[in-house]
């Protein structure tokens, strides 16, 4: 089992085999491509799930330097930008779901995202989801033993913002559970 706070794994610049569903074989169950592939917001999705039993736990935010190697889904004049990172864990009745990390360029943080610095323990989704103009690239997933997380590159206001989030057992067996 890899701890949840691992510093390397669990994080959008992670060297994962990142990749779209359709290149993965064997491909995610249809249980985890609803979770992978869903254009909704996971924090309105957990909230449900929870029954409202939700809150985020700050890991860690500071700035850092974007590693290009890493962040191929960056254009190109963002890969080496300094960014602010955030890395979180989002609990549903009090057990960890989802490990998130976001990394978002200097450039991304003018006029609203500029409250991105401060979000504090509400969550992302919460934010980037009131905008009706919020953009959406089609994820990439990587697997993770028997587990799969993905990372989705956001456009609001044509300024990019991604968000890689890391599904955890206890999310699935809450899943598995309320499907049966």
């Amino acid at each position: 089992m890899i701890a949840i706070t691992d510093t390397g794994l669990y994080r959008a610049d992670a060297p994962l085999r990142w990749g779209s569903v359709e290149q993965f074989w064997p491909r995610p169950s249809p249980l985890w491509c609803d979770w992978l592939l869903d254009p909704g917001s996971l924090t309105r999705r957990l909230q449900q799930l929870s029954d409202g039993d939700f809150q985020v736990d700050v890991l860690e935010e500071h700035w850092a330097r974007g590693s290009s190697a890493q962040l191929g889904i960056f254009a190109e004049r963002y890969r080496s930008r300094v960014m602010w990172s955030r890395r979180v864990l989002l609990r549903g009745c009090g057990e960890p779901w989802v490990a998130a990390h976001t990394l978002i360029p200097v450039d991304s943080l003018r006029g609203e995202l500029r409250r991105l610095v401060k979000l504090r323990d509400r969550p992302l989704g919460g934010f980037l989801f009131k905008y009706p103009e919020l953009r959406r690239q089609v994820p990439q997933v990587a697997p993770l033993g028997d587990y799969w997380g993905r990372r989705s590159m956001f456009y609001l206001h044509d300024k990019p913002v991604l968000v890689a989030e890391f599904y955890l057992p206890a999310l699935m067996q809450r899943v598995q559970t309320a499907a049966e």
